[in-house]
């Protein structure tokens, strides 16, 4: 198989693993063979929750868990990369002069002994509310310069990755209930909020925005819903939505919270699941709500009808 048939056969399974998720690996390293690269990474940096995952097939299995664990987050490369416009591709210098990254904890102790190279290409896919997904290729050892051919490969595996992340989201999204959608939430005489599982904001309608507003109660701190007194009970009943634990008293629950001496509200937390046409992939950072949070006056009917 030629280099053009190889790269068109790893476009093909980057599509279908929109679908199949086993597929991300043998989409990144028939990407990696049409490159001529050594590695090919997809990450997927929260910065408000402190999460970071990626896909690095090629990568040491125990260099990679180091990575996830410490690495991600005490790097000089992720903070400048993530702030490079959508989509443009860039190599490590255009980031960091090579002697400036020598110098660093990381390249001695991560990034040398991981097998990656100066000559490497990276691309910012997505960079919104905190999150980052990132798209990277690093040559083999000893191929110390990034061909044109390979830069032009890179550009355009980019654009296709970006568009699979685009698909696999519209698609995890029309997999959710229709009730969820924020035009029917919007002027619900009640609040509404979606969550994902660390309890970062997504959405929040008319009703629950001017509820957030009064700064008591429940309020929104580094982007995650949250009570104000320091409770994590709310915390906690969002995140067993999205562990949705097969024992116990299963996932969600209600609380109630009073905002003062006349405003008390029932809190109730719903987990959202989505009939199944596409996986759910947290390291894509796609901002699929797993909760819905809605709050009622206690003397009110709780139902979202």
């Amino acid at each position: 198989m030629g280099k053009e048939e190889e790269f068109y056969s790893s476009i093909n399974l980057i599509y279908e693993a929109v679908l199949d998720e086993t597929l991300w690996a043998r989409a990144l390293n028939a990407l990696g063979d049409a490159m001529g690269a050594g590695q090919v990474a997809l990450t997927a940096l929260d910065r408000r929750a402190g999460n970071f995952a990626s896909i690095a097939p090629r990568t040491d299995p125990v260099m990679e868990a180091d990575f996830q664990a410490y690495w991600a987050f005490h790097n000089p490369l992720l903070p400048l990369a993530i702030e490079r416009p959508a989509c443009e591709v860039f190599s490590v210098e255009n980031l960091i002069p090579r002697q400036e990254l020598c110098a660093t904890k990381f390249f001695n102790e991560w990034f040398r002994p991981a097998q990656f190279q100066f000559a490497m290409l990276g691309a910012n896919l997505r960079s919104e509310n905190q999150i980052s997904t990132l798209l990277m290729a690093s040559n083999l050892p000893g191929k110390d310069e990034i061909t044109s051919g390979q830069i032009r490969v890179f550009e355009n595996a980019v654009r296709h990755v970006n568009r699979a992340i685009c698909f696999h989201r519209e698609l995890r999204l029309r997999d959710l209930d229709h009730d969820t959608a924020p035009e029917r939430l919007e002027h619900l005489q009640r609040g509404v909020l979606l969550v994902d599982g660390t309890a970062r904001l997504l959405y929040a309608n008319a009703m629950a925005r001017q509820l957030l507003g009064m700064g008591r109660g429940l309020v929104v701190k580094g982007g995650c819903v949250s009570y104000s007194d320091g409770s994590d009970t709310i915390q906690g009943l969002i995140a067993s939505c999205a562990k949705m634990p097969l024992s116990g008293r299963g996932p969600g629950g209600a609380t109630s919270l009073c905002l003062g001496p006349t405003q008390s509200y029932r809190v109730t937390v719903t987990p959202l699941r989505a009939r199944g046409t596409v996986a759910e992939l947290p390291w894509l950072g796609l901002l699929i709500p797993a909760a819905i949070v809605t709050l009622s006056p206690l003397s009110a009917d709780n139902s979202l009808n």
